[in-house]
């Protein structure tokens, strides 16, 4: 067996920590991660506002968006009830989100299941019949909302509401 390269056997590289992974949170429609470090107060008046319950403070007390029932709508009233300067309204679109597919897609796998094209609210989950034999599932970037919709109700949790890659025309 071949050492590893990467070991050391120091005393200052084995009481050193590993670092840990930046977290990504889904902050709010209208706002984004600076806004909402800079200006949150974690007053929560924004998440008591959401009438579909998608937005819970994170272990800082600032607003997270949960997918774990509820799409967001963008009503706006997260923004209604905000006292700060934390929320942008004039920002078109409301958030630049994007639902991908993740492996572990039953349709993937030869089994049907179009839960997700069904419940999407913008048609933005398409299915492509040129994959053989039951289809693939194709999202239309331009169509989706990042809402949210799909996530709760795939049972193999194979979408996420990402960025949007720069170069993807469809997930």
């Amino acid at each position: 067996m071949s050492p590893d390269p990467h070991f050391s056997a120091s005393r200052r590289a084995f009481l050193k920590l590993p670092s840990q992974p930046e977290i990504q949170r889904l902050r709010p429609p209208w706002t984004d991660e600076p806004l909402v470090a800079a200006r949150c107060t974690s007053c929560n008046a924004c998440s008591e506002a959401c009438p579909e319950s998608i937005l819970r403070p994170d272990d800082t007390g600032r607003p997270e968006v949960v997918f774990d029932g509820g799409e967001c709508t963008f009503c706006g009233k997260c923004a209604e009830a905000c006292a700060q300067d934390v929320f942008d309204t004039k920002r078109t679109p409301a958030w630049p989100m994007k639902a991908e597919f993740q492996p572990g897609c039953l349709q993937d796998h030869g089994i049907a299941c179009q839960v997700c094209r069904d419940i999407c609210p913008t048609s933005a989950i398409r299915i492509d019949l040129t994959k053989r034999p039951f289809g693939r599932l194709r999202i239309e970037t331009d169509a989706c909302t990042g809402c949210g919709a799909c996530l709760p109700v795939c049972p193999q949790d194979a979408l996420a509401i990402v960025h949007p890659k720069e170069d993807a025309q469809t997930a």
